[in-house]
């Protein structure tokens, strides 16, 4: 029996396989966690910047396992000592399975609630040749919600999964979650209504190749132009796509030129453009 997992921050992996027989196999499995981020952050409301602690930082962490393996199921009879089990062997006698699950608790990433798990599974087996890959990465933006920085850093999260099998006379199980947002992903809530479900099941002699892929991204706040906070019309709290002119459309003239045509025609007061 075999039995490896793996913990980060918001990533876990779990390997577990067992069986009488023979095996060939190589493991490759490799982890991080870090966190990165600045000292200083500007709060939305008041605008005040606030010194950070450790715990305001962005978190990353990765996962990532790689495996070969060649497994024929066959009895196997083992003698233990010189006593009565050196005459009576004991005989396992037990079909293949492995399991390989990877979870991606990606609320760290985006603040989202949203997370994603993958499962691979081979039960009951004589035999098989896998290969699969997994890789985890996740980045919490920062600074968080609520918060502005001067250099905020992008979150993202990453899932992936990658099978090439030949299985004979087994069962295999593949499965893939994604939560909506907004809910608790380590809690049963995360069952209704998911964003992605998907469940296969195959029964018999057959190979697999499957490549499974999930990836989101959201980016942190950039300080707002606390120039234009006088403006009633919440211009500071606006979506950019929104908004009719930035910082450099006031300074560059393009405003002034909209607003005005040809009816201004002073220009030599213009502060920013020296072709206005």
């Amino acid at each position: 029996m075999v039995y490896q997992k793996v913990n980060t921050e918001s990533l876990q992996l779990e390997n577990y396989l067992h069986g009488s027989g023979t095996m060939d196999a190589a493991f490759l499995i490799s982890s991080n966690q870090s966190s990165s981020g600045g000292t200083c952050t500007q709060d939305q409301n008041t605008l005040a910047y606030i010194k950070n602690t450790a715990a305001g930082d962005g978190n990353g962490g990765n996962i990532s396992f790689m495996e070969q393996n060649e497994m024929v199921y066959s009895p196997v009879a083992m003698a233990y000592g010189t006593g009565y089990y050196a005459e009576n062997p004991i005989v396992y006698n037990s079909k293949l399975k492995e399991r390989t699950e990877a979870k991606n608790y990606n609320t760290a990433a985006c603040g989202d609630g949203q997370g994603v798990s993958m499962l691979h599974q081979i039960e009951y087996a004589s035999a098989f040749v896998k290969d699969i890959g997994v890789e985890l990465k996740n980045q919490e933006k920062w600074p968080k919600t609520k918060y502005y920085s001067s250099s905020p850093i992008k979150g993202f999260s990453s899932t992936k999964m990658k099978i090439e099998e030949d299985v004979t006379e087994g069962s295999v199980h593949i499965g893939q979650l994604m939560t909506k947002a907004g809910v608790d992903c380590k809690s049963g809530d995360a069952w209704k209504s998911p964003l992605i479900e998907i469940d296969e099941n195959y029964i018999g002699t057959f190979k697999i190749t499957k490549n499974m892929e999930i990836c989101t991204s959201c980016s942190g706040s950039k300080p707002r132009a606390d120039w234009l906070t006088c403006c009633i019309g919440g211009y500071g709290s606006m979506e950019d796509y929104d908004r009719l002119w930035g910082e450099e459309e006031i300074f560059d003239c393009t405003c002034r030129d909209k607003a005005w045509g040809d009816s201004w025609n002073d220009t030599s007061k213009a502060q920013y453009c020296p072709e206005c």
